[in-house]
């Protein structure tokens, strides 16, 4: 962990010094975290070509890092939110939390329908791949690593007999990794130019629009008191161990809500689990026998129909943005909500978002697979474009105008690899986590996440559907479905 440390402050220094000298990183609001990170995977992906493991342990303790990150930046969302703010933004949160549920559905449910057609119409009859290749776009876009491979095991099935299926499901959440963050810049670049965001600046920020040519010196920092100063007499405490105090209570209130919460699932799902579990005697001739053990795939699936599995599939940002809330909610219950330094807590989570930001691109596995890479390539550009209308098209008509684009991102980054993707680019318009997005995302993921992206329907298509019906009617009905989800996601938003 030392290592680690020392590696990505080391990463973060190079990156200042990028940000400062060259014209185009500043031009193109690239923020230093992001240089920093693709030094990073330069730098490992180099000793790995050369076969030096020299530097794995440090990925092996970076991989860590953005789970854990994200869960400090949402515990600081709700626990940093003055009460002005919060009021202002009470009237609107559910009808933005459902606009952005239904946005994720449209986006997942899409790219199964992208993948199920370029399957039907052309890889499918031309590389002879089963239908189950359809799922490859949402298994490595929407699900990632983790749920390719799960579904190795699903198309391994005897249903399926498909070998090739874990490898290609894991480069597709390569590619898409890969696609999400270079592609994201472009985009921001594009809706700058087209003014669907203003770049917000503080005061002390030197850095000029791109629109803006650098004219005159930068302005020396200002010369503000140390954050948390005026909560608590540093002969008491250290006022930023304060704040730090508040943000560690969140994060362990939410990891005890989430074990809790699983426990209970747990104990619901124990006697069914345990019922399906038990071998069954069948009568074969007299031949008493028991029923075969189900393979690796239905265990999959299994698994994902169990109310812990339900319940797990929350990620632990959901539990700890409500750990933020309850502390806060038991420091004005004692009179003590002044204790909170709003200022300090998101110049916290600030630093936990650029931390985040060079972990994340440093550990991407950039470890090609050669099999069948022609079929990968068309599902690969067939994913890269539905998500890219996604984000430039259908977000503009269903999300909150508010913050539309900014919450884009969060689920463009969710869509083509993992959440901390969408937090990457989320930094680069928001590095505050001033528009809302971020708690629209969160508070909007238990209605897709068990589900779909890795859930239980994307286990279920391939055994269920996929291996007993032909591909064109899960196609046809899918289509029909979202072109449905979509016109009710453009009404709502008009009847707002």
């Amino acid at each position: 962990m030392l290592h680690a440390i020392v590696f990505v402050c080391a990463l973060l220094i190079l990156g200042v010094g990028l940000r400062q000298q060259v014209a185009w990183f500043r031009q193109g609001l690239i923020p230093a975290s992001l240089i920093a990170g693709f030094i990073g995977l330069g730098i490992v992906q180099y000793f790995r070509w050369n076969e030096h493991d020299t530097l794995e342990p440090i990925v092996s303790a970076l991989g860590p890092w953005p789970s854990t990150l994200i869960a400090v930046v949402f515990a600081a969302m709700l626990l940093g939110k003055s009460e002005k703010e919060s009021s202002s933004a009470s009237g609107h949160l559910v009808r933005d939390v459902m606009q952005q549920g239904l946005m994720v559905w449209i986006i997942v449910l899409g790219q199964t329908v992208v993948g199920l057609w370029v399957t039907w119409w052309w890889i499918g009859p031309q590389f002879d791949l089963p239908s189950s290749a359809g799922m490859l776009i949402e298994t490595g876009f929407a699900g990632g690593h983790g749920t390719a491979a799960a579904m190795g095991d699903v198309f391994k099935h005897s249903s399926i007999g498909w070998e090739e299926g874990f490898d290609l499901g894991v480069m597709m959440a390569t590619g898409g990794l890969v696609y999400g963050l270079v592609s994201g810049i472009l985009w921001i670049q594009f809706a700058i130019r087209l003014n669907w965001i203003q770049i917000d600046k503080s005061p002390d920020d030197s850095t000029p629009h791109p629109a803006t040519p650098a004219t005159t010196e930068p302005a020396p920092p200002s010369q503000a008191g140390s954050l948390g100063r005026s909560r608590i007499d540093g002969s008491v405490l250290d006022p930023l161990l304060l704040q730090i105090i508040w943000l560690a209570l969140a994060m362990g209130i939410g990891v005890a809500m989430q074990s809790g919460v699983g426990w209970v699932a747990d104990a619901i799902g124990t006697n069914s689990v345990a019922e399906s579990a038990e071998p069954t005697t069948v009568d074969t001739g007299g031949i008493v026998g028991e029923r075969e053990a189900p393979d690796a795939g239905e265990s999959q699936l299994r698994s994902r129909l169990t109310p812990a599995s339900i319940v797990g599939s929350f990620p632990l940002f959901i539990y700890t943005l409500f750990g933020g809330a309850i502390v806060r909610m038991l420091l004005r219950a004692i009179g003590q909500v002044r204790l909170i330094d709003e200022q300090t807590i998101h110049r916290i989570s600030g630093t936990s978002m650029d931390l985040l930001v060079v972990a994340a691109v440093t550990t991407l596995n950039l470890a090609a697979v050669a099999s069948l890479w022609v079929p990968l390539t068309i599902l690969l550009v067939a994913g890269s474009i539905w998500s890219t209308f996604c984000l430039l098209f259908l977000s503009r008509r269903i999300l909150p105008p508010e913050n539309w684009f900014s919450l884009g991102l969060i689920n463009f980054g969710m869509s083509t690899g993992t959440t901390a993707t969408g937090f990457v680019l989320l930094r680069v318009v928001d590095p505050e986590l001033k528009s809302g997005a971020a708690e629209d995302y969160a508070l909007a993921a238990p209605l897709s996440a068990p589900f779909i992206g890795g859930g239980m329907i994307t286990v279920a298509m391939p055994l269920v559907v996929l291996s007993r019906v032909s591909i064109a009617w899960p196609a046809l009905i899918l289509a029909t479905l979202l072109v449905v989800l979509i016109v009710l996601g453009a009404r709502s938003r008009r009847s707002h």
